[in-house]
């Protein structure tokens, strides 16, 4: 049989997948998802958009819950502000939750990274007159006047949310520095809403999976999508790396996503370290998929916050 040109490269894509599974380490490479790439973001959009599914952004009937939930337990703490609230919805994609929240006549602003998903929910909010808006900022590289910004054409938040546990893509050590000026948007007695994986739904057994595939968000070419999972005990981390090897020309792609576990009393201590205290746990709202709906974690920003939502200490160093 005649060998394609390129089956060397193929042979030495698979001979490096199998030597960097045996040395998968969490946090420490290989790169990340490109959520700001824009050729990954067009692609990746196609998968928020879709209807039919809840990976990406949930369903629009599953998004109206989920609001109206939000809605309801604002108006019960007694945590909303007279008029229309204003939400903070952080890795916002599309917008769908943003755009659901000014259609019932509040204000929302969303928070994310993707160009093309920004472009969309610009275009929808500005094609119907929606009262919401949409900035790129980088949760890895926060402004220092987040707050400003946020808050200058609305005000302080009634209340910021973050759904589908996508704060687990944080370690342990990031995510507060993260959360504190997060929470630095909402006003005193406002609501942190966080969708939460609990540690004990993680899977810490290893796993893999493969798919021949014409087109996915890592590629536009028909390729091979290898994935491995892993569980790091020590750290209490998932590894899940995706190897892209395209079908045609052997190119490998190698990206890797780590999601950080929570045991509930840590998760506490965090977020009350960012002035978040009161923490009340709900089940998941709809309940469509313990794999993609999680339960959720309610708190509040105590009066005492300082500037970058951290709660202002006393002498003994509590809060």
């Amino acid at each position: 049989m005649r060998l394609s040109p390129f089956a060397n490269k193929h042979t030495r894509a698979l001979r490096h997948i199998d030597r960097a599974r045996r040395l998968m380490q969490p946090w420490a490479g290989p790169a990340p998802i490109p959520w700001s790439d824009p050729d990954f973001s067009r692609r990746m959009l196609r998968v928020h958009l879709d209807p039919t599914t809840d990976r990406g952004t949930r369903r629009p009937e599953v998004v109206s819950a989920h609001v109206e939930w939000l809605l309801q337990t604002l108006q019960a703490t007694g945590a909303g502000a007279a008029g229309p609230l204003h939400i903070l919805d952080i890795g916002c994609g599309p917008g769908l939750y943003c755009h659901d929240l000014a259609r019932r006549g509040h204000r929302a602003t969303g928070l994310d990274i993707a160009p093309a998903a920004l472009e969309h929910a610009r275009d929808i909010a500005e094609g119907t007159g929606l009262d919401c808006r949409f900035l790129a900022v980088d949760l890895e590289d926060l402004p220092a006047d987040l707050p400003e910004r946020v808050t200058g054409a609305y005000g302080p938040a009634d209340a910021v949310t973050w759904w589908f546990g996508d704060f687990h893509g944080f370690s342990a050590a990031r995510a507060p520095e993260i959360i504190g000026p997060l929470a630095a948007c909402l006003r005193p007695g406002g609501l942190f809403v966080l969708e939460y994986q609990p540690l004990e739904h993680f899977v810490t057994e290893g796993g893999t999976s493969w798919e021949l595939v014409p087109t996915s968000p890592f590629c536009d070419e028909p390729h091979l999508w290898l994935q491995e999972y892993a569980w790091h005990a020590d750290v209490r981390t998932e590894s899940h790396v995706h190897w892209i090897l395209e079908i045609d020309s052997g190119n490998l792609q190698e990206y890797c996503q780590c999601h950080q576990g929570w045991s509930d009393t840590d998760l506490d201590a965090m977020l009350a370290g960012c002035g978040l205290v009161d923490p009340v746990r709900c089940d998941p709202i709809t309940g469509i998929d313990p794999q993609l709906e999680f339960p959720l974690v309610v708190t509040r920003r105590c009066a005492t916050s300082d500037a970058t939502g951290h709660a202002a200490g006393r002498d003994d160093g509590t809060a």
